[in-house]
């Protein structure tokens, strides 16, 4: 009895510790002025986006081994990794080209509405390529695919298909 006391107790400090450490961290962030939030911000967001190189075009070798694609079905597979390439070049140009004001808040949301609508124009790009693929799928291949890799799904254990 004792013994799960002082669990219990040393639990209980454990909490309050966290809950003090969050609500220190918190209240830093909040006084912090905003220029500094938005230098932060700017710095992580900016690194992140436009200074980082040109992700290569991810290997489409192992999807293809692993679904046992056909000669057609990789060609189409090319198109949708070429066409997903190109999508992020694009929105790295489009996000790149003025440097935003992440100093106000209006800045802020005016770069994230800027990212959304990059980000949706993207996948208007690659969404044709991606259903051209999946429709080249047989229903083996597509159950594959939908669920990475692993015929059958997380929900076959549970008793559902």
């Amino acid at each position: 009895m004792l013994r799960a006391d002082v669990c219990a107790s040393q639990k209980g400090r454990f909490v309050m510790r966290s809950a003090i450490l969050i609500f220190l961290a918190i209240l830093t962030f909040a006084t912090t002025p905003a220029r500094a939030q938005g230098t932060w911000l700017e710095r992580r967001m900016i690194s992140g986006i436009c200074s980082s190189e040109a992700t290569p075009v991810v290997s489409t070798d192992r999807l293809a081994s692993r679904l046992n694609l056909t000669n057609p079905q990789k060609a189409a597979l090319k198109d949708l990794a070429d066409a997903s390439a190109s999508a992020d070049a694009s929105a790295k140009k489009s996000l790149c080209a003025d440097k935003p004001d992440f100093s106000t808040t209006p800045g802020r949301m005016a770069f994230a509405e800027k990212m959304a609508e990059t980000r949706l124009a993207g996948l208007k790009e690659v969404e044709p390529k991606l259903q051209a693929f999946y429709d080249s799928l047989d229903a083996k291949q597509k159950k594959a695919f939908d669920t990475g890799g692993r015929i059958g799904g997380i929900f076959d254990w549970w008793g559902k298909k």
